[in-house]
């Protein structure tokens, strides 16, 4: 079996270690620890008039509506915003292979 990691396997690791580096006893992220992780990591959710959009972001991420935010909804916003910043992304790699 092969050792070594996939870009894929790296990447949805760091994802699960950010998420898990806020969760609670409960393994889900209460709205408090979404809303420190959106302003830490992901200052780009603020929209350009510097008001931040974090409260309308959990809204449209707690699909169940239950108060926190489940993995689940965390890797589907986090795919949603990889999509939507698909170009962004490209030119990000293309950038990051020029400089190996």
């Amino acid at each position: 079996m092969n050792q070594d990691l996939s870009g894929l396997e790296i990447a949805l690791g760091a994802m699960f270690g950010v998420y898990m580096s806020k969760q609670g006893e409960d393994g889900k992220l209460s709205k408090q620890a979404f809303l420190e992780l959106l302003n830490e990591p992901l200052p780009s959710f603020k929209k350009g008039d510097g008001r931040d959009i974090g409260e309308e972001i959990f809204q449209g991420v707690d699909l169940n509506q239950d108060g926190s935010i489940e993995f689940k909804e965390f890797a589907l916003m986090m795919a949603r915003y990889a999509a939507g910043s698909y170009e962004t992304l490209q030119k990000l790699m293309k950038e990051m292979n020029k400089k190996k």
